[in-house]
Order: structure tokens, then C-alpha cells, then sequence
């Protein structure tokens, strides 16, 4: 296992490197110039040319990537144009509101995205499964950003029962306050993935539970519930785990909708704040950090899947 993990990790390596070089390449094509930006329209050529050489614009862009990579690894992500302090500092402020949300929504997507799609597979062709089907084409289809606005309509603004935006009330509250906040946008960001893991749980579990030991469990008198829990479940694991990595992954980059819909305090937010003032430093900063999240969230999966699966390291 300690094998597998350490050659796991070093094929981490060129994937992030390949993200250092996408993120950066990412700020050289967006159109516009960022000392005009920063400077105003009113501002002359000569002023514009003088922060461009003190930011070093003017420097060709294999040196300024390289630059760029020094101070990735002194920990230095640039400096945020808009908030005027390092984007470490406003990135690091924001990471735990947007962990805290997308992880939430990932175990809520898990739980009972995994609970629906083995209750559905038992009984395929069932009422039960038609509607875990006709539940996932609905969520697979409707936006995220419209699924998050009229839960908002519905039971913020008609219902009264939740607040719409923001963390915390006015004034500030505790955990229950943030707890009341976190509902809407966590039952939005949830809803696409909890579908897709449904279908993949029901497929999976199908393949299972159809094979000979679950069959002579059934014939000694086992329980149902202790079949699906002791038999069925730990032998389609594997494959949960997989949509489950892929859907951790996703979620942490769809926040950025999310956030926005719920002004909730996070990366999403923080990036789209960055693009609307073409805050490039705190843009590439973000993005890295997402991207390589779901490196790490990756490379978690397939320790876990190995675990779970010991074939997948002899591959």
C-alpha cells in the first residue's frame, strides 16, 4: 500500500506543474491590459508603462512563468489588485467558508444519493426506481444558478422560513444562524451530484446484488437490511467511492455559482468579485487553489479505492 501511495504521489507532480502552467497561461489571455485597469482610462502611457515594468509585464512570458513559479513556492501567490493585500491572505480568509460548504454538500450528496440508489436498485423496474430516474434527468438538467433562485423565491421570499443570502444574520449569530444559512445553497450545490451518485449507486449495487454469495445469504435466512449492509454495499464500493471523488471535485469548482446566487463568503464569491475587476493575481490564485484541491481530492480517491479494492494495485 505504502508503494502504491508514493507512486500515487509522484504522478502528482506533473499534474500540478500542468496546473501552474494553465493557470498562468490563463492570465495571459484575458483580453485587455491590466495596468490600464488598474491605472484607469484617464491615466497617461507614460504611468502605464512604469507600473507595467514594476509588475513585470514587459518581460517575456517564459520568464515571467518562471517568476511566477518561484514564488508559488515561497508560499507567495502575488498580491490581490482589488483588495490591496496578498491573495494568500484573502484566499486563506475564504477557503474554510467554501470547505465548509462544499463539504457539507458532498456528505448530504453522498448520504443519500447512496441510501436512494440502493433502495431503488431493490426493486428494479419498481415505482421507487422509475422516480429515482425521472429525479435524475430533472436535476441533471436544471441549472444550478435557476435551482438556487427559486429555492430562494420559494422559502425565502414566500415561505419566510430561511434567510436567502449571506453567512450570518445582521449583527452576526451562532452556529444555528450559520446552520440556518448553509440550507439553501447546500441543498443547490448538492442536488446535481446527489442524482448523479444515486444512478452510479444503483447501477453498481444491480451488479452485485444478483451474484451467487448474496443469493446464499438470502437462502440462510440473512436479513435484508444485513445483506445490503455486510454483502452488497462493501463489493460496489469501489465504484461509489470513484463517482463520490469526482463529485467532491466538482462541487468545490461549481461553488463559484453558488456562492455568487447566496452571497455566501467563500472562493466562488472572492472570484467573481476578481473577474468583474479583472483582478488577475487573486483570479490565478483562486483557480490554482481549486485546481489543485481536486488533485489532492483525486489522489484520495484512488488511496481509497486500492483500500477497498486490492486489484487496483497491481495495475
Amino acid at each position: 500500500m505504502l508503494t502504491f501511495t508514493l507512486r500515487r504521489a509522484l504522478q502528482m507532480i506533473p499534474v500540478v506543474l500542468g496546473v501552474t502552467i494553465a493557470t498562468f497561461g490563463l492570465g495571459q489571455i484575458i483580453p485587455g491590459d491590466q495596468a490600464s485597469a488598474l491605472l484607469g482610462p484617464s491615466s497617461s502611457e507614460e504611468d502605464r508603462q512604469a507600473l507595467r515594468a514594476d509588475l513585470g509585464l514587459d518581460e517575456p512570458a517564459v520568464s515571467r512563468y518562471f517568476t511566477y513559479l518561484g514564488s508559488l513556492f515561497d508560499g507567495d501567490l502575488g498580491r490581490s489588485l482589488s483588495f490591496g493585500r496578498p491573495v494568500s491572505e484573502v484566499l486563506s480568509e475564504r477557503l474554510l467558508n467554501t470547505l465548509l460548504l462544499s463539504g457539507t454538500a458532498i456528505v448530504v450528496a453522498a448520504v443519500v444519493g447512496v441510501a436512494i440508489g440502493t433502495w431503488a436498485a431493490q426493486k428494479p423496474g419498481s415505482a421507487r426506481d422509475r422516480g429515482l430516474t425521472v429525479g435524475v434527468l430533472f436535476f441533471n438538467s436544471v441549472p444550478s444558478f435557476w435551482f438556487g433562485l427559486v429555492l430562494i423565491v420559494v422559502f425565502s421570499l414566500q415561505l419566510r422560513v430561511l434567510p436567502a443570502t449571506g453567512m450570518t444574520s445582521i449583527g452576526g449569530g451562532g452556529s444555528l444562524d450559520v446552520a440556518a444559512h448553509m440550507v439553501l445553497p447546500v441543498i443547490t450545490l448538492a442536488a446535481w451530484s446527489l442524482a448523479v451518485i444515486a444512478r452510479m449507486t444503483r447501477s453498481a449495487v444491480l451488479e452485485v446484488i444478483g451474484n451467487d454469495y448474496v443469493r446464499t445469504a438470502r437462502s440462510r435466512g440473512v436479513g435484508e437490511f444485513r445483506v445490503v449492509v455486510r454483502h452488497v454495499l462493501p463489493n460496489a464500493m469501489p465504484s461509489v467511492i470513484t463517482v463520490v471523488g469526482l463529485q467532491a471535485g466538482f462541487l468545490l469548482s461549481g461553488a463559484v455559482l453558488t456562492e455568487t446566487v447566496f452571497s455566501w463568503p467563500g472562493i466562488g464569491l472572492a472570484l467573481h468579485q476578481a473577474i468583474s475587476t479583472r483582478d488577475i493575481p487573486l483570479v490565478q490564485g483562486g483557480i490554482l487553489v481549486i485546481a489543485v484541491a481536486f488533485v489532492l481530492i483525486n489522489f484520495l480517491v484512488d488511496i481509497l479505492q486500492a483500500y477497498f479494492n486490492p486489484k487496483i494495485k497491481l495495475a
